[in-house]
């Protein structure tokens, strides 16, 4: 029977690629994912962060943005102009900061085209964002980890605007409230947890600014987990995985369904 929790996580969350269901989108995938860890941590992760921005003269305020890293534009347009070994250096730098971290990956990742063949017949105009159902599932799974751990948990997310940010608290109050909005039938394979359940693990849920070095962290690390399908050998996915900072490596292997890593509608895509 479940039981209410003592124990504190909090999940920082980002996003990756647009989640309107629009057919035209090259994109193949959205995703939602990014650091679940203990509320006692998060000051240790902030220390962590700021250390090696100070290592590499970057200011505090300078967020380490996955895209400029990797384009070295921006914020990052320094690295461009720096040696193939100083550029190697800063990048086994972060990839060591962030696997050393009390953190855990999660996500989910959706595949655009497998989504809209599945819903865009059915539904028309009125398929959901591809963000309700990823947010759904994301929230419910690192919930039910926080519940099987001892702990409730709060949600952190990246402010966009009123909007959005209206449209994301709307998703956490609904499904609080009321559980998960998928079909019963096919959703009991999961074993989700009830409103009742959800409304004593899920504690709430705030905006935080870009500036957030967990956020920043988040982002880092969502991209990697959501190009995996696709690019299975990415080095920092491959990091990720082999310090055994992915929920799945955290869970035995009958529970991975219910609450690891979920890659939603890619079934028979290439």
């Amino acid at each position: 029977m479940f039981q209410p929790k003592k124990g504190e996580f909090t999940l920082f969350i980002d996003e990756s690629g647009s989640p309107k269901p629009n057919p035209n989108d090259a994109a193949k995938y959205f995703a939602l994912g990014g650091v679940l860890l203990e509320r006692e941590d998060e000051v240790f992760v902030a220390s962590e962060v700021s250390a090696l921005k100070r290592r590499w003269g970057l200011s505090e305020d300078t967020p380490l943005h996955g895209n400029e890293i990797r384009s070295k534009k921006k914020n990052f347009a320094w690295l461009g102009k720096r040696s193939k070994a100083e550029q190697k250096e800063f990048m086994t730098d972060l990839s060591n900061t962030i696997t050393d971290l009390p953190i855990i990956i999660h996500a989910c990742v959706v595949s655009r085209t497998g989504y809209l063949d599945r819903y865009l017949d059915r539904y028309g105009p009125e398929t959901w964002e591809m963000m309700k159902s990823a947010f759904t599932i994301l929230i419910e799974r690192s919930a039910k980890y926080a519940a099987k751990h001892d702990g409730s948990i709060m949600i952190y997310y990246e402010e966009a605007g009123k909007k959005e940010d209206q449209l994301i608290k709307r998703y956490f109050k609904d499904l609080r409230s009321s559980g998960h909005p998928f079909d019963p039938a096919n959703a009991s394979q999961y074993q989700p947890l009830d409103s009742n359940e959800l409304s004593q693990c899920l504690r709430g849920i705030e905006g935080k600014k870009k500036s957030n070095p967990i956020l920043q962290i988040a982002d880092l690390c969502l991209y990697p987990v959501a190009r995996s399908v696709h690019n299975p050998e990415d080095r920092a996915y491959i990091a990720l995985k082999d310090n055994n900072i992915l929920v799945d490596s955290k869970l035995e292997t009958e529970e991975i369904k219910t609450l690891g890593i979920k890659y939603y509608c890619f079934d028979n895509i290439v």
